[in-house]
Parts: C-alpha cells; structure tokens; sequence
C-alpha cells in the first residue's frame, strides 16, 4: 500500500517537472483529427447467474462526440451453448423497441467449461449489405469466495479502507476482475472494475488478500475536484457487496486496455493510443465473454 502512494506523489511530481520544462519550448501546434468510419460495438456476458443473458449492440461515434453510442435495433442475434455431448443455440429478442439490447427469452444459467458462441447478422450500414459478427467465449472454473473483510488504514495524511479476500485459488493461472455494490448502487462500469491475478499465489489457499481500496470520505477535500469526481470514498458502517469472477485472459487485457484508454498515457506523451482489444470478428468492437459470479459482503468498520 505504501508502494501505491509513493507512486500517487512520484507521479505527481513527474507531471509537475514535465510543465515547468515546457514552459520554456511551448509552441503552437494543430493537430488534425479525423474521425474513423462507425463500426458496430458488440458487448456482453454469458454467467452463471439465473437470468435473461443479454448482448448490447451499438454503433462507435466520434472521438469527441459526447453523446451516447447509437443504439442498433434491427440486429438477428444467435446464441449457441455447446458441451461435449450438448449442443443448444437460442435466438436473442430485443427487450424493448429500439433499446439495442438483446435477451435471452428465458432465463438461464451458464455452466462453467461449456463454450459459448455468439453470431450477429444485420446491415450495419443500410447500404443493403447484410453481415456476420461472432464470438465465442469458454467459461472457467468458478471461484468461490469464503469471505470479504474492509480494514480501515493510514498511510501518512490519508486515511484508506483495503478491501480483502479469502478464497481458494485454482492451481493453472487465472485472471479476476470485481464489480461492486457500495451502500446498494451498483457499480458496474469497466472504469470502476477491479483487476487482480493469481500470478503470486497460484493455486494457494488465499487469506485477506487486499486487492483494491477506498480513500475515506473525509480525504476528499485532498483531491482536485476532476480527480475527487471519478473517485469512489467509503466511510465507517458502508455497505460493500463484492461480486469476483474468474475470467479468460483474453477478456482480463480488454478491461485493462479499456481502463488504460480512459486514463491515458503515461508517462506523459507516452504514445499514441491504440486500438482496444476485442474477440469480435468481421471488424467491430467489443467483447463477447463467459463467467461465473461469487459474491461476498461486509461493513467498513469504525
């Protein structure tokens, strides 16, 4: 932990050195954006949870069009679940007129080891030009968690809630992301996941394991207000339910590559920034996965 915000000040100071020795070699400089053609953007999960599994289909925009992803509501969506011995393929039916969200028309459970296929048909474009998109996603094992534990910390100025763990680890690598409830809102976007693998531990019987953590919602006023918006701070008696899953690697670098993107480069001017990895074919975005779901909660103590 006291790695983590030695890094926080080492990179702060980076960025203020970088400013100070531009100052002196700034000039103007134009650089032309050009936005690429739309593709379509295929997101979804197959869990093992008992419900109507769901596909969100949408359109790509513009780098800086701010508004939401257009909608697609004219897809064919095909799901496909195979085993050794089973195979059953079930088309998906859009929940509501023009939502772009495509379920399953029962309810259903993934099962972990079976593969899971995913075909989409539409004219993307309306030029007349009908096309396929798949996927296909294997779900791993399931990892159980024996217990959430919130211990509250310092660490210099700063007062920090670590969120740990306890479960049994499987013996091949695994890749582990956390989506939350903190208080009952749900937080379930790729900017607010955590990501952990077994890299350390593999195949151990895993105790208190800190994996992320909360600054205190006391520290807010310590942060800029750009920086204290995207933040989440947890105070004593906070509710947080965990949900870990177990996930393929491939799934695991599409989170990773996402959150980079939203966060930027570093250091600073490292790079241009590159294209986001998807298992979706035929040239759209997205991912198309398969995972199981453990949940654990606890309180954020005094």
């Amino acid at each position: 932990m006291k790695t983590r915000i030695v890094k926080f000040i080492l990179k702060t100071m980076i960025v203020f050195v970088s400013i100070i020795s531009l100052d002196s070699c700034i000039e103007d400089t134009t650089i032309p954006t050009t936005d690429s053609a739309y593709v379509p953007v295929i997101y979804g999960a197959i869990t093992d949870q008992n419900i109507r599994q769901e596909i969100q289909i949408t359109s790509s925009r513009g780098y800086f069009d701010k508004k939401e992803n257009a909608r697609i509501s004219d897809a064919h969506v095909v799901l496909s679940e195979d085993s050794a011995a089973i195979h059953h393929t079930s088309i998906l039916l859009q929940d509501s007129v023009g939502s772009g969200i495509y379920k399953t028309k029962d309810k259903m459970r993934g099962k972990p080891g079976w593969t899971y296929s995913l075909k989409v048909t539409m004219d993307f474009n309306h030029d007349g030009s009908v096309k396929t998109y798949t996927a296909e996603s294997k779900m791993p094992k399931k990892v159980n968690l024996d217990s959430l534990d919130i211990k509250k910390i310092k660490e210099g100025d700063y007062t920090m809630y670590t969120v740990n763990i306890s479960a049994v680890d499987p013996k091949e690598d695994n890749y582990y992301f956390g989506k939350y409830y903190l208080n009952g809102k749900y937080y379930n976007t790729i900017s607010k996941y955590i990501l952990f693998d077994d890299m350390s531990l593999n195949g151990q019987n895993i105790r208190d394991l800190s994996i992320d953590y909360f600054f205190d919602k006391t520290n807010k006023d310590k942060f800029s207000d750009d920086d204290a918006k995207d933040m989440i701070f947890m105070s004593s008696g906070d509710n947080l339910t965990l949900q870990v899953s177990n996930v393929n690697k491939d799934y695991w670098d599409f989170i990773s590559d996402c959150i980079n993107q939203k966060n930027g480069s570093n250091p600073m001017f490292g790079g241009p920034a590159t294209n986001i990895s998807t298992n979706i074919t035929n040239g759209a975005r997205g991912f198309f996965t398969a995972y199981c779901i453990s949940s654990a909660s606890a309180v954020a103590p005094n």
